[in-house]
This record gives C-alpha cells, structure tokens and sequence, in this order.
C-alpha cells in the first residue's frame, strides 16, 4: 500500500491555501443579508471543512459500533437499519454509510485520512470503496495515495472519470466477469402513487434492459412523432419520459403475454374504508388516482379488503396450521410490513409469525399473527428473544430483547406513543 501524505485541514478549501476559521457572522437572515460577500464565502468554506470532519468521525465511530455488533444486540436491527431508523435515512443512504465505513476501517485507510483532513468528500471515499470490489481491491488499495492526488483541484465528475479509466486500465488482464450480487434495484413510493426506482444492472442483464430499452424508446418515440402530425400541439417527451414510457410498456407487454398463465395476471388488493368506499389505497397506504381502479379492472385480479375507522380488517381466523392467502393479504394490510420497530420491509418481504407458537397450540388467527422480515422472524424464534401480541392494543405486539427490555412493535413504519 502506497503511504499517506496529506494537506493540512481544509486546505483544499479555501483560496488562501490555509487554515479556514469560522468568520463571525449571524446566521439570522438578517445578519447573513449583512454580511459581506466574503464573508459569507468563508462561512461556505467553513462548514464544508467541518462537515467532512464530521464525516470522517462519524464513519469511524460507525464502524466500531458495527464491529461490537452493538445495534444488534440492543435493538436486534443491524446497524444499517438501526442507523435508518434512529435517524430517519432513507435505506439506500443507511447502508451506503455504513459499508464504507466499515472499508475505511479496514482496508482505505489513506482514504480515510484524506476525509478527515479535508482533502476530499464523503462522495469521494465512498466512490472508491465502491470501487473497490473484490476483483480489483488490490489495485484501489495499492494505489489510494494517487487517486486522492487526482482528486485536488478537480471537479468530482472528471475526477471520477480518470480514477475509473485507471482502475480499469491496472486490472486490463483481471477479467471483467460481473457478478450476480452487483445487480441491485431499488423500488419507493411518492405522493399520488408515483414509484422511484434506482437500478444497477451488470453483464447480461444490463445488455438486455439496455437493448430492450434503446428499441421500445425509439419505438415511443415514432409514435409520439406520428402524434405530433395529426396534432401540432401534442407535447414531445424528452429522453428520459421516452424510457419511462418504454419501461412501463414492456412490464405491461410482459405480464401480459406470460405463456400458460390464464388472464387476469396481475394480482392486487385494495384497501377501502367502510366510511369512504371510493378511497382506494394499496396494502402499503397509497392512495390510488382517479381512474387507477377502473384501468386495473380490464387486466387484473381486484382483491376488495374492506376496514373499519382504526384500519382492523375483518379475522379470517382458521384452524389450519399455515396462514391463507386472504389472511396473507389482511396481515399486510394491517401491519404494512414487518411489525419489528425500526424494520423497513415492506409487506412484500414478510412472513406471517406466531407469536403463541403453531407447536405449542397456538392458533393461525389473525391476533396471533405478526408480520416480520427473514431477519427478524428468526430473531423472534431464539430463545432470547420473544413477541406476543399485546392485549391492550389490538393488532399490535410487544416485542422482548435479551437484557429484558420491552419493546412495542410499529404499523406501516411507525411505532405508537
């Protein structure tokens, strides 16, 4: 490994080369309309200085919590989703933080040198580390020094070009095989029933969406163009509304065309108050646009589960061991995930649990039932750890930890006052 040589603090920062003290300025509005422009500049120099200091700090105290395995053993999430649900990050950001802090303990420690002096960025640090796979890790590590070099003076976009196009030019005889785990696609839902996606997608994969995409778009796109002839005011997409669109017509080609599957093929439930029975929502509490039902009718299995004012849906207890499809579907209604406080698995990824144990006579009734992730269903079956429902709150459930705290369970994310 290359050694570390390092500016001084904040040195990249400021215009002066030196030292950047925090200028004496009110951070009213009244008091920054005040100030002078340069003042205002160093104050920006000085909080960035300081904000990657932070960075490196928090990184590292990151990366020791997670390597005593304290946020398991005291609220059995492990630390990314303990670090999301004490603070309120988005997944994604959660893990980003603590996968490269634990890098910058291990391995890029040069690099994490650099961020605490303020040499470079949080995005920078975790560029690399992401860079840094296991084909081509040596490489990174070897030559941590030069790519920080690279990075003074620089904007990040054409930093980040050169550091690739050296990494790919020391590993020109490491082969270039992609891996399965480097495939990753995120999915959240906005306001109105919008989705935001954030894929990655490497070697076969990414050749076929990539080719799928490129055709459907330019196949969208002659559409809009014989659109724009019979009207002259019809609006032109731009490219990224072309792939958009070129997406959800080849999702809606594919489930509509898969062979020896009888139409309907989209199975979906829709959560509707007895109050209101033209407010429909999904499982996960996003309400549907005017029009979605009646558009959904033509090509999809609607499931009505009707609710009462606190959300209850109807028991569909039965005495069978394993849990029906309907009580499935009411689980994920009412609990809107796994019921673990701090989990973010959406209603999708849960298995149904029974608190009274099915082998001790506990019955598959709904009050018996709580939604949990793969992690957290087997964090409920040790011995040390237990959940039962709780009597005061239907629905919901106490859940116990090891050092015997009491820990209430949460509905659609939130845990109760």
């Amino acid at each position: 490994m290359s050694s570390c040589s390092l500016a001084p603090d904040a040195s990249a920062l400021s215009d002066s080369g030196g030292q950047v003290d925090p200028p004496l300025v009110e951070s009213s509005a009244s008091g920054l309309r005040s100030a002078t422009d340069e003042e205002l500049l160093q104050v920006v120099r000085s909080l960035e200085a300081d904000r990657r200091a932070a960075d490196a700090l928090r990184s590292a105290v990151l990366a020791e919590l997670d390597a005593r395995d304290e946020p398991q053993r005291r609220t059995g999430l492990r630390t990314p989703g303990w670090l999301g649900a004490e603070f309120g990050l988005p997944r994604d950001e959660a893990n980003r933080r603590v996968s490269v802090a634990r890098m910058l303990r291990s391995d890029l420690t040069c690099v994490a040198e650099a961020l605490s002096a303020g040499v470079i960025t949080f995005a920078h640090a975790a560029l690399l580390c992401r860079l840094a796979n296991p084909r081509v890790r040596d490489v990174v590590f070897a030559m941590q020094q030069e790519l920080i070099d690279l990075s003074i003076g620089v904007r990040f976009e054409q930093w980040a070009k050169e550091v690739r196009a050296l990494i790919d030019l020391a590993d020109a005889d490491g082969g270039h095989d992609p891996r399965p785990e480097d495939n990753h696609l995120s999915l959240s839902d906005g306001l109105d029933g919008d989705v935001h996606l954030d894929v990655t997608l490497v070697g076969e994969q990414a050749a076929v969406v990539r080719a799928a995409l490129t055709e459907e778009a330019e196949r969208q796109w002659r559409r809009h163009q014989e659109l724009r002839a019979a009207d002259a005011g019809h609006p032109f997409p731009s490219r990224g509304q072309l792939l958009a669109e070129a997406l959800a017509e080849l999702v809606r080609r594919g489930t509509a065309a898969r062979p020896n599957v009888p139409a309907p093929v989209a199975d979906v439930t829709l959560v509707i108050q007895a109050s209101e029975p033209l407010d429909a929502r999904t499982p996960d509490g996003v309400r549907l646009a005017d029009g979605t039902t009646r558009q959904l009718l033509c090509d999809a299995a609607i499931h009505a589960l009707v609710v009462d004012s606190l959300g209850v849906p109807l028991d569909l207890g039965t005495t069978v061991r394993f849990a029906t499809r309907e009580q499935h579907r009411a689980a994920r209604v009412r609990d809107g995930g796994c019921v673990h406080p701090g989990c973010d698995a959406p209603p999708t990824w849960t298995h149904l649990h029974h608190c009274h144990h099915a082998s001790r006579g506990g019955p598959t009734d709904l009050p018996n039932l709580a939604s949990g992730c793969p992690q957290h269903h087997a964090l409920w079956h040790r011995s040390d750890w237990d959940i039962e429902a709780d009597p005061d709150h239907p629905g919901r459930f106490v859940i116990s930890t090891p050092d015997g705290r009491r820990l209430r369970s949460q509905q659609y994310g939130r845990v109760r006052e």
